[in-house]
């Protein structure tokens, strides 16, 4: 029997301030806990237990509970993204009419976003409308309708997210800012993003999830060359995420590597020298290579603005201590749950997965890092405050002059999950089981 989400009317607790992050070193072992792996047993539950939290001396309470029993009364009418600054989801360089892409493209990056119109839906869901839905189509013909477009449907009291082609876009986001003290938690199951079976990339007719002919255009081509690149050799799923923006939503994939402080996902990768990211096997002791299935932990680093294509670098955490780079916690497995959590208490991100791995077994890998741990976690001050010397600010100059982190700057905090790439990403998953926690400092 499901249970129903209790009235708790308590949206108004949300909107106490606005966040931001920073990163921590790569050391050999985490500050905090972390579990470490244990073998799964016979007729192990696949269900995981809700990891414990990381700040032992936080009493939490609940506040929101979301369980996804009632439909999501999405909107008929799509609305037309017509870009510029105008739109509400114009934010910097780098969306979807953003500087950065003219300057590398040019006529062929302006012909390439003129041969089709964006449209969107945007409306709340669960308790006071403590959630928003976020979605993205495209109109491929110009008529005035998307073909498909990213949606989420209630189904069996679970989320499923559902992105029939790559350049669908659809996240649950938190409606109101975040407080500095929170514990956000989702469950994800049923995760079906691209990946090997039985060791192929090809599986009935489709090519690490797609039909093999996709192009991550008209926002990812290279600086050699103005040819989109093909978003076949990368298909995942966002389990949960902190952004550092005032209104999620999906975007290009380049914006939303320039505006992440932690995340847990997964990108299915590889390419003709092989997979660009690695999976740390406990059992062995070390990092092998591997694209299909990883689990991320990362947080993103602040102490250098990063690649323009590819967004800030990070620190990862995996049982073998802290990496700098794409070395990743784990796998995750077919028709298993897992429980992802993020945790902001004043000083730092703390994150948990926990679940039935592929290496690990049934396990809870937990870490945390204080927002200024050399590397410092990207834009982590919410408020001109908090953010300390040494300032980490640049200025930059991507198809327009900016500065990355000046002083006197905030940062929300908003968490999402789901596909927020709309030149990437195709297939589906469920949430379910949404929680936000509160300090209970009474």
């Amino acid at each position: 029997m499901r249970r129903v989400a209790r009235p708790l009317a308590l949206l108004a607790l949300l909107a106490l301030s606005l966040p931001s992050c920073s990163g921590a070193p790569a050391r050999e072992a985490p500050r905090a806990s972390a579990g470490a792996p244990q073998p799964a047993g016979p007729g192990a539950s696949t269900m995981p237990a809700a990891p414990a939290a990381r700040d032992p001396g936080t009493r939490w309470k609940l506040v929101h509970h979301e369980t996804f029993d009632a439909p999501f009364r999405e909107p008929a009418a799509w609305t037309e993204d017509a870009y510029g600054d105008r739109s509400p989801y114009h934010v910097d360089a780098f969306d979807e009419d953003g500087e950065f892409f003219f300057a590398r493209g040019g006529e062929a990056f302006r012909d390439g976003l003129k041969r089709f119109r964006s449209f969107r839906k945007s409306f709340t869901y669960g308790e006071g409308g403590w959630l928003t839905v976020e979605l993205y189509g495209r109109d491929s013909d110009r008529d005035g309708v998307p073909e498909t477009g990213g949606r989420f449907e209630a189904v069996g009291g679970k989320a499923r997210l559902v992105s029939t082609r790559h350049y669908d876009g659809a996240i649950l986001r938190s409606t109101a800012p975040l407080p500095a003290r929170y514990r956000v938690e989702v469950t994800v199951s049923n995760i079906d993003f691209g990946g090997t079976t039985e060791g192929r990339w090809t599986h009935g007719g489709k090519v690490n999830g797609y039909d093999g002919d996709e192009a991550a255009d008209p926002w990812r081509f290279s600086d050699g060359s103005t040819t989109p690149l093909s978003a076949t050799f990368g298909n995942g799923v966002y389990f949960l995420c902190i952004t550092d923006y005032a209104r999620p939503a999906p975007h290009n994939n380049v914006f939303i590597h320039h505006h992440r402080k932690v995340v847990m996902d997964t990108d299915n990768n590889f390419g003709e020298g092989g997979p660009w990211s690695s999976v740390w096997n406990p059992l062995t002791g070390r990092a092998e290579p591997d694209g299909s299935r990883y689990v991320s932990m990362i947080w993103l680093r602040g102490d250098a603005f990063g690649s323009p294509w590819n967004g800030n670098g990070f620190t990862s955490y995996t049982a073998g201590g802290w990496k700098h780079g794409p070395v990743f916690v784990d796998k995750y497995l077919d028709r298993e749950a897992y429980v992802f959590t993020v945790e902001r208490d004043g000083q730092g991100y703390a994150m948990s997965a926990a679940g039935r791995f592929h290496h690990g077994g049934r396990t809870t890998y937990a870490a945390r890092r204080g927002f200024r741990e050399p590397p410092v976690t990207w834009h982590y001050n919410q408020r001109p405050e908090e953010y300390e010397p040494p300032a980490h600010n640049e200025t930059v100059d991507h198809g327009r002059t900016f500065d990355t982190w000046p002083a006197g700057s905030a940062y929300p905090d908003h968490f999402f999950f789901g596909d927020p790439h709309i030149n990437y990403y195709e297939g589906t998953a469920e949430f379910d089981d949404v929680k936000l926690y509160l300090p209970d400092d009474g």
